[in-house]
């Protein structure tokens, strides 16, 4: 049973089983080990696995939860990935063979070039779909923005996953508030686009984060509505949002990644909406089915 609310909010969802499943999994993962079969890499070493997505940023709705993890490795070379035609899926790969073979309850749906898609079996009454992805680490978010000037800008979004971690830092900073609006607009958005055929303009659960949190403190500093704030937002024209600061005002985050002066050369044109983890990221154009 979903949490008791005030009227007029979104539930929030009882996620035990999904947070226990989510557990196994990981403790499968942290066992997959690095070596080699002759002269064929089989594994490689974990450095970090986070939940991402919206579980992760603890703004799911009821039956709208499918999992998102993201493997960081140092043995995944960004460079690489690079140059291969199917970008992470060699890493994918390896995970996928292990996981068929030591996580029980694990059922094989895709691979693709950027994600392993699988079901995972948790119990009878818990059944939940994982999309799970891989990354190069990085160790601070500089390291991340120096690598991407130096690739031409149409690869930059290969590495979109890369800048997971610090999406979720910066949406562990939101008050509940903000996270109750956006799941208000996430259950909009799943009654108005049903995922699957016909989904062309769905908005992602990211990118309607991004325009909630943008509107939510544009209402606050001019003292109107939150719905006259996302509504003003969304029909702008020329659409901006970006973080940081600019001059000596303060806008939606504390300098913590990035500023618009400092990685002029990554934004993208406009309408944008920047991912305030990643400056080369519109969300705007990645946040919407095609």
């Amino acid at each position: 049973m979903a949490s008791p609310v005030p009227p007029g909010d979104v539930p929030i969802p009882n996620l035990t089983d999904a947070n226990c499943a989510v557990k196994e999994i990981v403790e499968c993962i942290q066992s997959f080990q690095s070596y080699s079969v002759g002269e064929e890499q089989v594994g490689f070493s974990v450095r970090d696995i986070i939940k991402a997505g919206s579980l992760g940023h603890g703004t799911s709705v009821e039956g709208n939860y499918d999992i998102d993890l993201v493997v960081y490795s140092t043995e995944i070379s960004a460079y690489d990935v690079l140059r291969a035609e199917s970008h992470f899926q060699p890493w994918l790969r390896r995970i996928y063979h292990f996981l068929a073979n030591n996580l029980k309850g694990f059922k094989f749906e895709a691979l693709k070039n950027r994600s392993l898609q699988f079901i995972y079996h948790h119990t009878s009454s818990c059944v939940i779909k994982v999309d799970l992805l891989v990354s190069p680490y990085w160790e601070s978010c500089e390291d991340f923005y120096n690598f991407l000037k130096k690739i031409p800008e149409d690869k930059r979004t290969i590495f979109t996953v890369c800048a997971s971690r610090w999406q979720r830092e910066f949406m562990s900073r939101q008050p509940p508030i903000v996270k109750n609006f956006i799941r208000q607009a996430k259950k909009w958005r799943d009654d108005t686009w049903p995922e699957g055929k016909g989904c062309e303009g769905r908005p992602s659960s990211y990118l309607i984060s991004l325009l909630v949190i943008k509107a939510y403190n544009i209402a606050r500093s001019q003292r109107i509505s939150f719905a006259e704030g996302i509504i003003g937002l969304v029909r702008r024209e020329m659409l901006n949002v970006h973080w940081g600061r600019r001059g000596k005002k303060k806008q939606d985050m504390k300098n913590r990644f990035y500023t618009p002066k400092q990685q002029i050369k990554l934004l993208p044109s406009r309408p944008r909406v920047i991912d305030p983890a990643n400056p080369a990221n519109n969300v705007w154009v990645s946040g919407i089915a095609g």
